[in-house]
């Protein structure tokens, strides 16, 4: 059922992947740094495991462009109660009240499936945004930010005795390529992601099934099985630097870097982040991007010795709902 939003013209209904997500994605790109994919974005939205409930709603003019975007969702990983929530708009669409109406339907929609804990983020450089968030109380609860580091500069010599010296230890460095992407390499690597991606400040919840994880992320159309390096020490992964290559952009994301806690101290995560450096520079990249939260002191300091710079990020938001 479509609602009528007070500026004449506009209602919110259901979104419709055949005529709408374009647009969608048009708008999350104008808050994301790293672009999102029409084919990313139907992949999510044709993700769908038991006790996933999401719900996406657009705003549409008269003549049935898209205006704005919201989404409510509980991830099959979430505590109970718990739910995401975000809205956003075009630029030239803004101050029209189509977010609080978008936000307004979602609210209905997390009442009747009995949220208590919604978490949301907004740019860090979004004082409009921030404020939309805070009148609807919401609260900051970790803060992540993005530094670059320019691929054309970078000097890796001072980095370079820190792969040998760690394979004299018995470390191995190896990609899922080196591996053939085979079910078992793609296990362990998934095993790594989920013992250190718990650990990292502020995480909550559970984390996603091996199923999930091969049809997000190993079926994703970004995903390249070299870009996936593992350290490895026996038969174990004992830490991983995951690199998304965004080419048009001549630019990279390293999406994720992590090391057990048991080997950590031994400069496994210099020895990783320099790979990956390697490989986005093999295929022209840049720039490369990361982010962090601003508690995880000691990738932090690591990406400050190799030279990132920051850059504004993402504030990660709480609210309660119910109590």
């Amino acid at each position: 059922m479509a609602v009528h939003v007070s500026d004449p013209g506009v209602v919110i209904r259901l979104a419709r992947p055949e005529s709408d997500f374009q647009a969608i994605v048009d708008i999350l790109n104008t808050f994301e740094r790293v672009p999102v994919s029409l084919a990313q974005f139907h992949q999510w939205h044709e993700f769908m495991p038991p006790g996933r409930i999401c719900r996406r709603m657009v705003a549409v003019d008269a003549d049935g462009c898209v205006l704005g975007y919201g989404y409510t969702a509980h991830e099959d990983w979430y505590p109970p109660g718990e739910f995401s929530a975000w809205v956003g708009v075009f630029p030239h669409a803004r101050g029209r009240g189509i977010g609080a109406a978008l936000w307004n339907d979602g609210l209905r929609s997390l009442d009747e499936h009995g949220a208590t804990h919604l978490r949301s983020e907004v740019r860090d450089d979004d004082p409009v945004g921030l404020g939309f968030a805070e009148r609807r109380g919401f609260s900051i609860r970790r803060h992540h930010f993005e530094s670059a580091l320019d691929l054309t500069t970078f000097d890796e010599t001072p980095f370079a005795p820190l792969i040998p010296a760690l394979e004299a230890e018995g470390f191995r460095f190896i990609s899922l390529a080196d591996m053939n992407d085979s079910t078992e390499a793609r296990r362990k690597l998934y095993e790594v992601n989920r013992a250190t991606g718990m650990e990292m400040p502020g995480w909550v919840g559970d984390w996603i099934t091996f199923d999930q994880f091969v049809d997000q992320v190993c079926g994703s159309d970004w995903y390249r099985p070299e870009g996936q390096i593992a350290a490895a020490y026996g038969d174990e992964y004992v830490g991983l630097a995951a690199v998304q290559l965004i080419p048009e952009e001549r630019m990279a994301y390293n999406l994720m870097t992590g090391v057990r806690s048991e080997y950590r101290g031994r400069k496994l995560a210099q020895a990783l982040k320099l790979l990956a450096v390697r490989y986005a520079r093999k295929y022209g990249m840049q720039t490369f991007r990361t982010d962090n939260d601003s508690l995880n002191a000691p990738m932090l300091a690591v990406n400050r010795k190799f030279g990132y710079v920051p850059e504004p990020g993402k504030y990660l938001l709480e609210a309660q709902r119910g109590q």
